[in-house]
């Protein structure tokens, strides 16, 4: 593993040298706006959902409140002016605040969760080097000890617990527990993952063997990818991606 010191986050996010979990979904997604991403003249659109998760990621991982509360009504003006002066910031409405602070508490009592995440350091970034292609990310929790290391990622869900187990494969969550078991060479990677609605049911998942290989396979597909459509420069405007059912 090699830790990469980046400035802040804002380097880190904005650096495109590497690939990230996040931008090879992005172009197994759309080779389209994975170009336009890489010319930084797409991005990711600013949702409430994306901003509680984040808010909650910077309470319960590094006891940090970030969330701008705006009371009013996410359209006109006043609403434009405010998102432009704050861009980048976790603006949420009261009830979004308190959906956070209430999946905060939960977590914070829940012994499973607090005897797995204890003594962690949060949001540590590692680079490495799969296939010829320079890739990095950003780990929520790394756990080092006498006993081994492994890492746990915290996810927010607006469905059920359940309904994560069943579509973590297709939201390629099994790519990332791969990519980030291989850039931390860590020996375990385990899913936190808290409903956002009450009564914030939680769910802990450990990556079977199984999953990881699943994973390693996606990853290796989104590497094969990228190499072909941007290195080998078989990508154009007009690429039409094609399927077997």
């Amino acid at each position: 593993m090699t830790e990469e010191k980046f400035k802040d986050d804002k380097e880190y996010y904005s650096d495109r040298s590497y690939m990230s979990n996040s931008s090879l979904k992005l172009l197994r997604e759309s080779p389209t706006k994975f170009s336009l991403w890489r010319e930084n003249k797409w991005n990711y659109p600013n949702a409430s959902f994306f901003a509680v998760g984040s808010a909650l990621h910077a309470l319960f991982l590094e006891g940090k409140e970030t969330a701008l509360v705006y009371e009013g009504t996410r359209r006109g003006k006043e609403w434009l002016k405010f998102s432009e002066e704050n861009e980048g910031r976790d603006i949420l409405n009261p009830r979004e605040l308190n959906c956070v602070h209430d999946m905060y508490d939960k977590l914070k009592h829940s012994p499973k969760v607090m005897e797995l995440m204890s003594n962690f350091r949060p949001e540590v970034p590692a680079t490495g080097e799969l296939m010829g292609v320079p890739l990095k990310g950003k780990a929520d929790a790394l756990i080092q000890d006498w006993n081994g290391s492994y890492l746990v990622d915290l996810k927010t869900t607006a469905k059920s617990i359940s309904e994560f187990q069943k579509g973590a494969r297709y939201m390629l969550y099994n790519q990332q527990a791969a990519l980030y078991k291989y850039l931390f060479e860590v020996d375990d990677f385990y899913f936190v993952v808290i409903e956002k609605e009450f009564p914030y049911e939680i769910g802990i998942f450990k990556s079977s063997d199984r999953f990881l290989e699943s994973g390693l396979y996606e990853l290796k597909t989104s590497i094969e990818l990228y190499k072909r459509l941007f290195i080998d420069g078989e990508y154009n405007r007009y690429y039409t991606a094609e399927y077997e059912l």
